[in-house]
């Protein structure tokens, strides 16, 4: 890349000048910053750190004991997210069981199927190999369908039911 002798020039001049610019405004006794010092002809400075009266007694600085208090935390309105984020439907923590009428199977609506987990989604419960579902054990979970036996010994296997959309129907 080729920079041109007048580009490197200006870059220069600039350099040098913002050096003695920042060796000016720290030599010239005030201490602060040229932005928070007090512009000519009385304007007020940029940050709005300069006000009159006894509270700036430290060096010219904000004393901190005239710093007001933050408002107190305890008179705060109690939030309205207080519930448990992780409770999906009412805040019961209460399992309730549904009882399963004997004659009908558990419906399954889901299967997650892998090498190292397999769950059912089952009468609206995420159950596993050994869950119970009312009256049905889960004895084994398939890629499509459930293994079930009930308390006589009886074996079940159902399949995934699949809801279908709404207006699907012709």
């Amino acid at each position: 890349m080729k920079v041109k002798k007048q580009h490197l020039q200006l870059a220069i001049g600039a350099l040098v000048a913002a050096v003695a610019w920042s060796a000016w405004s720290h030599t010239r006794g005030s201490g602060r910053p040229p932005l928070l010092a007090a512009g000519a002809g009385g304007q007020r400075p940029l940050l709005g750190l300069e006000q009159p009266g006894p509270a700036h007694s430290v060096a010219g600085g904000i004393d901190p004991a005239s710093i007001p208090a933050p408002p107190s935390v305890e008179g705060a309105v109690e939030s309205a997210s207080a519930r448990d984020p992780f409770l999906f439907g009412s805040e019961d923590r209460n399992v309730k069981e549904v009882a399963v009428p004997i004659g009908s199977d558990p419906i399954v609506r889901s299967i997650l199927f892998s090498s190292g987990r397999r769950l059912a989604l089952i009468d609206n419960r995420i159950v596993g190999t050994g869950g119970r579902v009312g009256d049905f054990t889960v004895l084994q979970i398939d890629r499509d369908a459930v293994t079930f036996t009930t308390a006589t010994g009886e074996r079940r296997r159902v399949t995934i039911k699949r809801q279908e959309p709404a207006g699907a129907r012709r």
